[in-house]
């Protein structure tokens, strides 16, 4: 059976090469992503190590809220208590901010696409000096090495650094190596660094500390209980090793995302690879009717016959791995240079390929082929000895009824989900998981379905061009129609990457229209400031001088200030995402549609105003209380001043910045807002560009700006995703390619025939190709109205934080359509060209 499956194999190289690279696909991406992520994970793991591995013993503050930038501070006067402990050899204080951007000699703002901009206070410990001095007075700092080279950053020059409460000259007196002495291991992110008393006074510690770091001379153990003792149990000391733990875990946190990504885009390239293999299995299986008689009719057992199948379909799985995982390594050398030129420091090291990747490559290639093949496999069981001899036998397929049945009722349960998911049943996590498992489920039960609208869809499709084309137009037309369970299946293929970039649109259509909508019916404020990279980067900020400086203008009326806090606060047990403003005026910048209470009139420091969902969860009302814990383990007692209705607004949790700074180290702002004085739209635009342009690296925007940087955002990141989903698209055209091609093959008397009966060479390709574009046009069609259909839901179903108005871009839709059916005349010129270069006798003589 293996030297029958071979020479198979090898006869139909063509075809061999088609389905192979469908799979090639789905493991090249599988392969690439673990080996790239695996990589790093052990380089950043090292790293880690090296940082962590100077200190003995880190102090700081109890975090149990919030993330790690909002980590409460310590007073550095328990800096001279850690030091006179027993064993203490040495212990040095820290502080670190974001949001500290250098201002090049040219006057354009340092800030990295993804690495943060971080300040921070000199240790000889982890910075190592390769030129210049330490910094020494209020005036100095020093830069990591890649940050000079990159920006020319000169020792003895004077620049701007916009830190998180203002803007101040410095002078560079030095140059450093992070984390080693050697080579500079930072990860692309800038590094600005201070004298301690410098740092903690421009970054806005005053004098606190983040971290105190220790060396010991004595057991570990024992001095780090002494420490422990002496600080209290407000703080806790973590040892070298659970340190370097935790920054592995936060590398490794960003990896994870990184990883899901694009491994969600691996597995739809696998599923759809699974459709191609399986329709391919099928047409070769059916036109191999006489051969496998022919076998029966010598003594081959049934038993056999599905296993010759099923060998063939694991040397392809065999060969689509190995040459998969050749290509992943390559693909992963091209993602880490592609990251580089980003602008994303990643530190050197070998490619890791661990033998999990190898096993999952191995499931993802032999598996998925072997799993597509069972059903022709067992088809060809059922192939008796007398079909040798007719020329005319077809497998029987059973159970059209019940395949039509089941599509309906898998569509129909997938309809009730996604229905119960755009009612809004159940909290938001139960929200999207109904609405996600409604498309997953109506997708499977129209595609199984779907070879029951096959004919009609195409016959109608397939009419223009019966009459555009004559005879060539009806040939395609009937033979696009003559087998509905291929075309559905081939068409299977293309729906899948067309419905995905269907609802791509949907959802991405939707939120530029919300954008659209609140900025025109919710906004009030004139003018918006926020940092360059803060579309990017929601942790971005400028500094809070800014806003001052801007209120102090005569032509502007007020200013607000923005900040936000993932996670920054505890109510009712679960953590919440807390957005702050100045409650006295915000309502004249941002119209939130209150429906219960005033903003305005709340407290600035015991106040706070709800969306009407969470109000509604906790059951309270205006003039309620509720206890909210923040991230220095402070609980306080909030009292409900308003209850709104517009979550794009203000979030779901607002409280005033004056709140935010009794408890939060932060003191940057996220965005703010800027209200002319009535009379002075032409004077106040002027002043906000003299007020931005003291700090480069801030933006300041009228309405209109801010509404088209935001549409133009949110399009390039929808664009983005469409072009990665389109790989499903350029699979499902191998797929298409190779249908044809079987088709070509199967149909190689009847294209005798009608060449003997006068059609010519042209008129043939033409039939093809046209016959192609039926199919996919079909397929794009098929994928616009289900994808239309999830893109609503998901839109109705997400929290109106993000999307509160649904738009349908009909006219990228039409496109898709359009497009799928262009790709389909592309996918059929090698198999017309092969049709068309028969030789009629030969073609007529065929068996």
């Amino acid at each position: 059976m293996l030297k029958l499956a071979l020479r198979n194999l090898l006869d139909k190289k063509i075809r061999f090469a088609l389905t192979t690279l469908s799979v090639v696909t789905g493991v090249t991406f599988v392969v690439g992503t673990f080996a790239l992520t695996d990589s790093l994970r052990s380089t950043f793991g090292d790293l880690a190590q090296d940082i962590a591995g100077e200190t003995d013993l880190t102090v700081r503050a109890a975090q149990e809220i919030g993330n790690e930038a909002d980590r409460p501070t310590m007073p550095d006067s328990l800096l001279d208590e850690v030091a006179a402990i027993d064993g203490v050899v040495e212990a040095s204080g820290t502080v670190q901010a974001r949001n500290v951007v250098i201002v090049d000699g040219e006057g354009n703002a340092i800030r990295p696409q993804g690495p943060p901009a971080l300040g921070m206070n000199f240790s000889s410990r982890v910075f190592f000096l390769i030129e210049g001095e330490p910094p020494d007075g209020s005036g100095e700092f020093v830069v990591d090495a890649t940050t000079a080279t990159n920006n020319d950053l000169r020792v003895g020059e004077t620049y701007d650094i916009n830190g998180p409460v203002r803007s101040q000259p410095f002078e560079l007196v030095g140059i450093f190596n992070f984390g080693s002495p050697d080579t500079n291991t930072s990860l692309g992110q800038t590094m600005s660094v201070f004298d301690t008393d410098t740092a903690q006074e421009f970054l806005g510690f005053g004098d606190r500390l983040v971290e105190i770091r220790v060396l010991v001379n004595a057991d570990v153990a024992e001095v780090r209980a002494a420490i422990g003792a002496t600080v209290g149990a407000d703080y806790e000391v973590i040892t070298q090793e659970i340190a370097a733990e935790e920054q592995t875990e936060q590398f490794q946190a960003v990896l994870n995302i990184f990883t899901s990504i694009l491994l969600v885009f691996a597995f739809i390239a696998v599923f759809v690879s699974a459709f191609i293999i399986n329709n391919t299995f099928q047409i070769v299986v059916t036109q191999r009717v006489r051969e496998i008689g022919l076998w029966r009719a010598i003594g081959v057992t049934p038993k056999q016959v599905s296993r010759s199948i099923v060998v063939e379909s694991a040397i392809v799985g065999l060969l689509s791995t190995a040459i998969g995982i050749a290509v992943g390594m390559l693909v992963s050398l091209v993602m880490r240079a592609a990251i580089r030129a980003s602008g994303f420091g990643l530190p050197s090291g070998p490619l890791v390929l661990r033998p999990r990747t190898v096993a999952l490559a191995l499931v993802i290639g032999l598996g998925v082929t072997m799993i597509a093949s069972i059903v022709p496999a067992m088809r060809a069981r059922r192939i008796t000895p007398i079909a040798a001899l007719a020329h005319d036998y077809r497998i029987e397929r059973s159970g059209w009824r019940r395949r039509v049945a089941v599509g309906g009722a898998v569509t129909a349960a997938g309809v009730v989900c996604l229905a119960l998911g755009m009612a809004g049943v159940g909290s938001t996590a139960a929200v999207l998981a109904l609405t996600g498992i409604g498309a997953l489920v109506t997708f499977v039960g129209l595609n199984v379905a779907s070879p029951a609208i096959a004919r009609p869809v195409v016959r109608v499709l397939g009419r223009p061009i019966q009459a555009l084309f004559g005879m060539p137009g009806r040939l395609a037309r009937e033979n696009a129609a003559r087998n509905p369970r291929r075309t559905a299946s081939t068409a299977g293929a293309l729906m899948i990457g067309v419905t995905l970039m269907a609802t791509t649109s949907v959802v991405g259509a939707s939120v530029s229209s919300t954008i659209a909508d609140v900025l025109s019916d919710a906004v009030r404020a004139d003018y918006f400031v926020r940092s360059e990279a803060s579309p990017f980067d929601p942790a971005t900020g400028f500094p809070a001088q800014l806003l001052d400086d801007l209120e102090d203008r005569d032509e502007i009326e007020s200013v607000v200030g923005y900040r936000v806090a993932f996670g920054g606060m505890v109510v009712d047990g679960d953590s919440r995402d807390v957005v702050t403003a100045d409650f006295d005026t915000v309502e004249r910048h941002m119209d939130g549609d209150v429906i219960s209470g005033s903003i305005t009139g709340g407290d600035p420091l015991t106040g706070i105003a709800l969306h009407v969902d969470p109000a509604g969860d906790l059951g309270v009302a205006v003039g309620d209380t509720l206890e909210a814990t923040f991230p220095d383990n402070e609980t306080v007692t909030l009292t409900v001043t308003a209850i709104f209705a517009d979550a794009a607004i203000y979030g779901n949790w607002l409280i005033d910045n004056a709140l935010w700074e009794q408890h939060f180290g932060r003191r940057d702002y996220r965005f703010g807002t800027a209200l002319a004085h009535t009379g002075h739209a032409e004077s106040s635009q002027v002043a906000l560009a003299e007020v931005v342009n003291r700090y480069p690296g801030v933006i300041g925007e009228n309405r209109d700006e801010f509404r088209e940087a935001n549409q133009s955002l949110v399009n390039s990141i929808f664009a983005v995703i469409t072009v990665l989903l389109g790989l499903s698209f350029v699979i499902a055209l191998i797929g298409i390619a190779n249908t044809l091609a079987l088709s070509v093959f199967e149909r190689t008397r009847e294209i005798g025939l009608l060449r003997a009966v006068g059609m010519t060479r042209r008129q043939l390709r033409r039939a093809v190709r046209w016959e192609a574009a039926i199919v996919a046009t079909f397929g794009g069609l098929m994928g616009v109205v289900v994808g239309t259909v999830l893109g609503v839901a998901g839109s109705l179903a997400t929290p109106d934080s993000f999307i509160t108005t649904v738009d349908v871009p009909y006219g990228t839709l039409a496109i898709y359509i359009v497009v799928a059916g262009l790709a389909g005349l592309l996918a059929a010129v090698l198999p017309a060209r092969r049709a068309g270069r028969m030789h009629i006798l030969d073609a007529i003589a065929h068996e």
